[in-house]
């Protein structure tokens, strides 16, 4: 079945954007005009790919030269990357055409994308809602009908959950085989492997048509995987109680083989996101050093700042939300992280335990996110938000978000999303399950994802 996304066409997208946009706070900065003539000239030119002549858009931490790349910042709110990143140059000689550079949070930090430069990113179903972060720009724009796809990046689950709160796909590839670079401000090395990018679509046809694109950007072998089974990872937390009954049969159907319940193998979800934590506020020292613009005095001085007033003084070197999670590195840092030995071995025990049950032929299925999308500022709150994706970081999984339901809050619907995590390389496999899943998954009417403003704006036009 054709996806209807590639009947998104530019001049349709720009206008969606200057109509809506000043609302949903989706980009940080645009080219709209200089789409509409790329669009034109594109016209008179041969079909390179099939995303030739598609509106897309950039996380704004890929470096361009003819946008700024502000890593949600507004201290890095003018500065421009002196490289086109591997991503805008592949898809460019395709034909697909840049919209512009979606809103995160502030230096990518925080689950939420608010930031001083981009505000506050509303989810596509509850406008008092988050679309997630990091990349909930990207995200968001997918849904909203601005662009056909997007490409982001995931250190903790900033493609997947956004993916999940705004009811679309979003895939984590992992750094082994698909290593970032041009990517603004670059992660230390200590925390480098975690950082996984993908695309966002909303159908695996069209993701497969993305990752055709980009592959010049693959380092590594796919993976051979002779496929047996899955784990089904239930969560110890959250709203998503049912799981286990709700996805068991339709992990049956997408495997063909035995789907079990539990495993030795999986720490309980919280656990790792506490480790998770650990490999942050041990290696905190190193995370400040990857941002020249502020040092460790000053940048103390600025969170305080950001925490207490909140920008009303006009200090908005660093947003609250930021603020927030670095004052708890630092309090984690000298208090319950201090060991980057313990750390780093927790987490080579969580990868084993991943790389145990892949080399068995087992993939693993969990929840992305127990909870519906928070209210927006209100994302900190809730310590356990990204208990569902550490997990696929620290194992550095190839994890794609796919919808599975809803969550229902007042009488409002809002998605819920489940993930499927395979080895590095093995994205062609995770793609096939999916495809089974999700024709498993349509058979059951509460089931069926809710159909985004791109869905709906598009069937209005046949």
């Amino acid at each position: 079945m054709t996806d209807p996304l590639f009947a998104l066409t530019v001049s349709d997208a720009v206008k969606r954007v200057k109509r809506y946009d000043r609302k949903t706070q989706v980009f940080i900065n645009t080219r709209l005009d200089e789409a509409l003539r790329d669009e034109k000239n594109l016209n008179k030119q041969a079909k390179a790919s099939k995303l030739f002549n598609l509106p897309y858009s950039l996380k704004d931490e890929w470096e361009t030269k003819i946008l700024p790349t502000t890593a949600g910042s507004w201290r890095h709110r003018k500065r421009r990357g002196a490289v086109n990143c591997k991503a805008y140059e592949l898809f460019k000689k395709a034909g697909a055409v840049l919209l512009g550079k979606s809103n995160l949070s502030d230096l990518g930090i925080p689950p939420e994308a608010s930031s001083y430069v981009g505000g506050s990113t509303k989810n596509p179903f509850d406008s008092r809602r988050t679309a997630g972060g990091s990349s909930g720009g990207s995200a968001a724009a997918v849904a909203f009908g601005y662009s056909a796809f997007e490409w982001g990046a995931d250190i903790g689950g900033s493609i997947r959950l956004p993916a999940a709160f705004c009811g679309i796909l979003g895939m984590r590839l992992s750094s082994q085989t698909w290593p970032i670079t041009d990517f603004f401000p670059k992660n230390p090395p200590s925390l480098e492997w975690m950082n996984g990018q993908g695309p966002f679509t909303h159908s695996t046809d069209q993701m497969r048509a993305v990752l055709d694109v980009a592959a010049p950007m693959r380092t590594g072998t796919e993976r051979a995987f002779k496929l047996k089974g899955c784990v089904l990872y239930e969560p110890d937390h959250g709203q998503w109680t049912s799981f286990l009954r709700d996805v068991q049969p339709h992990a049956q159907f997408a495997v063909d083989g035995p789907v079990l319940k539990k495993s030795k193998k999986l720490l309980k979800m919280t656990r790792v996101h506490d480790h998770y934590a650990a490999i942050w506020g041990s290696n905190f020292e190193e995370l400040l050093q990857s941002d020249k613009s502020i040092d460790f005095n000053t940048g103390l001085r600025a969170a305080v700042s950001g925490l207490l007033f909140k920008g009303r003084l006009g200090d908005k070197r660093i947003h609250p939300l930021t603020a927030e999670l670095l004052l708890l590195m630092i309090v984690g840092r000298y208090t319950l992280f201090t060991n980057r030995k313990t750390a780093m071995r927790r987490a080579d025990a969580i990868r084993d335990g991943f790389r145990d049950l892949w080399d068995q032929g087992y993939l693993v299925i969990a929840p992305v996110c127990c909870f519906p999308p928070p209210k927006i500022m209100q994302t900190n709150r809730n310590t356990d938000i990204i208990s569902g994706t550490t997990p696929g970081n620290i194992a550095d999984a190839t994890a794609l978000a796919v919808p599975f339901g809803q969550f229902h809050v007042k009488g409002k619907a809002l998605p819920r999303s489940l993930q499927i995590m395979g080895p590095p390389g093995s994205e062609r496999l995770v793609l096939d399950v999916a495809d089974r899943l999700i024709q498993s998954r349509d058979k059951v009417e509460e089931l069926r994802p809710l159909k985004t403003p791109a869905q709906r704006f598009l069937e209005s036009k046949k």
